[in-house]
Parts: structure tokens; C-alpha cells; sequence
């Protein structure tokens, strides 16, 4: 079982529900769109591809660290502000409902132990709508698992995730939306 199976199914229930009716509602955009645009066009042109994914991987690094701290404090109650500057929604939303989801459940990471990155890779073969770069990533969380107040495991394993970067209002690189699904292991992905 993945250590974050909650994460797992809420991202492909957002995934059905929210991303796959949005593609069809691309030439709906409302007033903002061409400022947003022009934002996004102005900070890609700034960057080569190696700067680019360099900034990724570093937001992704980032974030990844809070929440392996969100998860062995039990969760949080809403997004914790640190987080905003690595995630947008509908990302922001999903990680919210996740951590919030471990924290009224009592879950913590086991006492002592911290998940680690097995790889992340660069992935631009694979976009979404708007987005300007792509990473492949691998979390092994299989010995530093999710338990319950008595301490019995409650989740635990490899997830691999696909995560969707773009730039919000401000400038920032973000991520915006990820696919995720547990593994029997890091290897050979």
C-alpha cells in the first residue's frame, strides 16, 4: 500500500472531475488571459531549457521537504502558507485536501523516518494544457511509512508522479497539477 494512497486517489478523482472537462474550455478564457500570457511568454523566453528545469526541480526539492515536515507533524489543517510559493491550483487545492485528510484521520509519518527522492527526470514529452516543463519523480516512502495513532501502518511503498509546472501571476514557477499512481518500486521507471 502507498505510503500516500490518500493523495494517490484524490489527485485521479481531481484528474477526471476537474482537468479532463477543463481542456475543452480552453478558448473560454476570461479578460486576464492575454496579461497571464504575455507573463508566461516574457519569464520562459528569460530561461533556457536547463534553467528551466533546474527552477522546477528546485520547486519540486522545495516542496517536497514541507511536506515531509507537514506529514510527520500529522498533517495540517489548510495548505500551509510556505507551500504557496511552490504550488498553485489546482495543485494547492489537492495538497490542502490531502494534508487535511491525514491530520483529521490522526496520521502521522512514522517517528523518525523521512520518504527520499529515488529520481526526478526531466519529462517534456509529456504536457498538460498550458504547461512549460514537466518532471518525472519517484518517492519511496517504503521506510518511512504513514501510521495511526497506535502506531499500526497505514500506508507505505513507491508512488511515481508526474508534475505539471507553470507560471503564476507573480512570475514564479509552479506547480499546477501532478498524476500519481503507487508502484511495486523506483527501478527500472
Amino acid at each position: 500500500m502507498s505510503r500516500r494512497w490518500c493523495r494517490a486517489v484524490v489527485l485521479g478523482v481531481f484528474c477526471a472531475v476537474v482537468v479532463v472537462p477543463a481542456c475543452g474550455r480552453q478558448g473560454s478564457a476570461g479578460p486576464s488571459a492575454p496579461a497571464s500570457s504575455a507573463l508566461v511568454s516574457s519569464a520562459s523566453a528569460s530561461l533556457s531549457q536547463d534553467e528551466l528545469y533546474a527552477e522546477a526541480e528546485r520547486v519540486y526539492r522545495a516542496l517536497f521537504e514541507l511536506e515531509e515536515d507537514a506529514y510527520a507533524a500529522g498533517g495540517a489543517e489548510s495548505l500551509p502558507l510556505e507551500m504557496n510559493q511552490y504550488v498553485m491550483q489546482p495543485f494547492a487545492g489537492l495538497e490542502a485536501q490531502s494534508l487535511s485528510q491525514v491530520a483529521s484521520k490522526g496520521w502521522r509519518s512514522q517517528p523518525g523516518t523521512r520518504s527520499w527522492i529515488a529520481y526526478v527526470r526531466r519529462s517534456p514529452e509529456i504536457t498538460r494544457e498550458d504547461s512549460v516543463a514537466t518532471l518525472s519523480v519517484c518517492v519511496d516512502s517504503s521506510q518511512s511509512p504513514l501510521v495511526d495513532a497506535n502506531g499500526a501502518i497505514v500506508g507505505g511503498g513507491y508512488n511515481a508522479h508526474v508534475l505539471f509546472f507553470k507560471y503564476d501571476m507573480d512570475g514564479s514557477l509552479k506547480i499546477y497539477g501532478s498524476t500519481s499512481e503507487a508502484i511495486d518500486s523506483c527501478n527500472g521507471n
